[in-house]
């Protein structure tokens, strides 16, 4: 049964959200204080799975070596690499530099500006296209992701089972319309400082530990690479003290998505210049 949101709820909703993001928002973030819809998408992609502390230092260097999506178009998959080393995950800067690609190549350089087009573009998918939207254009749609959804379930009283569709229509329902993109920080900032976790609020996804896991091997691979044209599964397992399988297991996880090229007993970066 569909649950029932009032005009009293959502008008009570907004003046506590808002308050909140008045006194307590992190208006000072790098990715806030700018509109330029590179610098957004840059950061959206940086945020999936990865704390804003860790992000900060790493969005502002890119942006400083690769300014445009034109100069990230030019760059060579080493200096992308490089630039991305420390934040994993690093087929988000490959895809970063593809969607780049494809914007000079098809759009003369500028964010197009229909979720469609963006959500069609490497890395993107349904959260980040809307988010590029809502940050750089202030455009009057919702986006969901696990804390947004949290904040909803919460304040409104919604049912933690409640069906993800249905969240997506109390979301449009809640949207204060000319103000999406500060609504949707408020409720990013409101989730992460203000929302105590609620264990019967399962997340959407769930990220996997770091430490001991294929992606802390895939990582030293790739920073290996960084500093020398090629490595050795022996040279990474006796590094990292981790079974050569395991290695080998990431080397080819590695190459499936082209970042690695397997010759033999050697591993090296992909070539794509």
């Amino acid at each position: 049964m569909k649950q029932r949101v009032s005009a009293q709820q959502i008008i009570a909703f907004h003046k506590k959200i808002f308050q909140f993001y008045r006194l307590h928002g992190r208006h000072n973030l790098p990715f806030r204080k700018t509109k330029n819809p590179y610098h957004i998408a840059v950061s959206e992609i940086m945020l999936q799975q990865t704390q804003v502390p860790r992000v900060i230092p790493k969005y502002r260097a890119w942006i400083h070596t690769f300014p445009s999506w034109l100069a990230l178009s030019r760059a060579s998959q080493q200096n992308v690499l490089a630039r991305w080393s420390g934040l994993g995950y690093n087929r988000r800067a490959l895809y970063l530099r593809a969607a780049a690609q494809e914007i000079v190549s098809h759009y003369k350089g500028k964010t197009p500006e229909s979720i469609e087009t963006i959500a069609s573009l490497p890395g993107f998918g349904p959260y980040s296209s809307r988010a590029v939207l809502i940050f750089a254009f202030n455009k009057n749609l919702v986006t969901i992701d696990t804390n947004i959804r949290r904040v909803l379930i919460h304040e409104l009283n919604l049912s933690p089972r409640t069906p993800l569709k249905e969240i997506w229509e109390i979301a449009a329902l809640a949207l204060p319309k000319g103000k999406s993109r500060d609504w949707h920080n408020a409720l990013m900032d409101y989730a992460t400082l203000a929302l105590p976790k609620t264990p019967d609020i399962k997340p959407l996804s769930k990220q996997t530990r770091f430490k001991g896991s294929l992606r802390e091997i895939r990582g030293e691979i790739i920073r290996s690479l960084l500093s020398k044209k090629f490595t050795t599964v022996k040279t990474i397992s006796k590094k990292m003290k981790r079974a050569k399988k395991d290695v080998s297991r990431a080397a080819q996880g590695l190459k499936k998505e082209h970042i690695v090229h397997l010759s033999g007993v050697r591993i090296s970066l992909q070539k794509h210049d």
